[in-house]
């Protein structure tokens, strides 16, 4: 007998509607457990969209300090994982392995090491980076490497997240391809700014030879080495959160020094926007917000404002336009050119029945606090400033607010806009990635918000003069407040252009009739509630 006939290789199986995938998604961030920006939300939610859709997705991202398995009720793998941090057998280090049930039909795995992570924050702390970062996080991307050789946990894809997570493709294709030769790699740029970045001898604690890596300027970029750059040319796919922030990368302006490497990539550079869970952020369901409301029901907005308003010490005015931001108070956020804004229209109001208020969300630079901090002490009528985070608060200023500013100098994605336009709570943007893509301005046919070009102090003051002004005419305003809450970016599209991906990359063929299956969007919205 040939027993060929009996043995069926990854390439041999047939193709077809029942092709699922095993996924390991690799991050340092995942929403309840850590969370510093859009990562922790994606990393939670598509997932969930992937194993709605009948895939078999695993995460697995780092046990930090914060994090007590017996609270979280974790359960311990018997056996430990075993990274080497030099070359392939060389100073292995074990870590625990702590294991949960995350959402419907998805594992989220803890890698244990308490030496890189038992201390406060994720990636430093009282605003300093830990100088120890280049040897935590290649650890952790050589971990995720190791979780696929040693666990009984089958990986089509590895997908890695951002700096933290880029090296995984880089080890495998150095130490590894022999024994995961099926393993396809993806690596998503949430925001390429952040690029791991570390001086030539940190190459040391990534157990790499610097031969290769340094003399090939494989890691090597300009007096640094640099994680992503590794991860960008190892990957087999590289993919970034919106179309526009594709494009973007690809421009000497865009691609924070990596625009040569990401155009490289041709078409191997995927831009998928991010969706949005709905279950968590929708006005008829919102657990934090004092009243839920929908299309049909927008008194209870108005209730909202008026909580919002009240809660924040300032008078409450249900005719004044009342703005939000929320966001990191950093120059990519626009608050640089947000402040100088607000304060030169603050300063021509002079009744309070004219003008607006507004209620800004956030931490970030200290110029840029104190700035904010300042800006309530001198309009405390006007301006109210929460500096740090709440998620309370932030769902409760979408809810509650008439408009929300995003004047960021570059966004990847952006979800914000994204959640307050089901809200009915107006976007005004810079005309840059994500927000590109989400907000059409209100002066277009089909438009959900406000849009300025020019990135400017001045561009943005005439945007927010037209906003506040359309505002005052109902007729107006409320189609505006309905088409944008018919908007539709839950994660369905985006999951399914990434499951096109991965199977692309494995060799295996979509579904497409379940693609138009109307069915699916309910069974992704079930995951993301469970």
């Amino acid at each position: 007998m040939d027993l060929k006939q009996l043995i069926k290789t990854k390439s041999e199986t047939p193709l077809g509607a029942s092709a699922k995938l095993d996924i390991c998604f690799g991050t340092s961030e995942v929403v309840p457990y850590a969370k510093t920006g859009g990562l922790g939300d994606v990393a939670a939610s598509l997932p969930k969209a992937l194993a709605a859709r009948g895939h078999r997705v695993t995460i697995v991202m780092p046990l930090y300090g914060h994090l007590d398995p017996e609270e979280l009720r974790l359960s311990q793998r018997l056996h430990p994982l075993t990274v080497p941090r030099k070359a392939k057998s060389q100073k292995k280090v074990e870590a625990r392995v702590w294991e949960t049930r995350f959402a419907s039909n998805v594992r989220l795995f803890f890698i244990d090491l308490p030496e890189y992570f038992d201390r406060p924050g994720l990636y430093g702390y009282g605003g300093d980076e830990y100088d120890d970062n280049a040897e935590r996080f290649a650890f952790f991307s050589r971990a995720l490497v190791e979780f696929a050789r040693q666990f009984s946990v089958p990986v089509d894809v590895l997908h890695c997240n951002d700096w933290h997570t880029a090296l995984a493709p880089v080890y495998l294709d150095q130490y590894y391809r022999d024994e995961l030769p099926d393993v396809a790699t993806v690596l998503t740029l949430h925001n390429a700014a952040y690029q791991g970045k570390f001086p030539p001898e940190s190459l040391d604690d990534t157990g790499l030879p610097g031969g290769r890596f340094l003399k090939e300027s494989q890691l090597l970029d300009g007096e640094s080495i640099n994680f992503l750059k590794g991860g960008i040319i190892h990957s087999d796919v590289v993919t970034t959160v919106s179309p526009t922030y594709a494009g973007e990368l690809r421009q000497e302006g865009g691609g924070f020094g990596l625009h040569d490497v990401l155009a490289d990539r041709g078409e191997d550079l995927v831009g998928i926007l991010n969706g949005a869970d709905y279950t968590v952020w929708s006005p008829s369901t919102d657990i934090y917000i004092p009243v839920r409301y929908d299309e049909d029901s927008l008194n209870g907005k108005r209730r909202n404002k008026a909580e919002l308003q009240h809660g924040f010490g300032l008078p409450v005015r249900p005719v004044l336009p009342l703005l939000g931001f929320i966001g990191r108070l950093t120059e990519q956020k626009g608050l640089d050119i947000l402040l100088p804004a607000l304060r030169r229209r603050l300063e021509t109001f002079d009744d309070e029945q004219d003008g607006f208020q507004i209620v800004l969300l956030g931490e970030g630079e200290k110029k840029y606090e104190k700035a904010v901090e300042k800006l309530a002490r001198d309009f405390p009528r006007r301006v109210a400033a929460h500096v740090g985070y709440s998620e309370e608060d932030a769902h409760q200023i979408v809810a509650g607010t008439d408009i929300l500013l995003m004047p960021s100098h570059y966004e990847p994605c952006g979800l914000t806009q994204i959640y307050a336009m089901k809200y009915g709570t107006i976007p005004l943007v810079h005309s840059t990635g994500g927000l590109a893509d989400t907000v059409t301005d209100a002066d277009r046919d089909g438009g959900t918000g406000f849009v300025f070009d020019d990135y400017d102090a001045g561009a943005l003051d005439d945007t927010i003069a037209r906003a506040t002004e359309r505002y005052g005419h109902h007729r107006q305003w409320r189609p505006l407040m309905v088409r944008a809450m018919h908007q539709d970016f839950s994660w369905r599209q985006s999951a399914l252009r990434y499951e096109e991906l991965y199977h692309e990359l494995a060799g295996t063929q979509l579904d497409e009739s379940a693609a138009d299956d109307e069915e699916e969007v309910s069974a992704v919205e079930d995951a993301s509630a469970s």
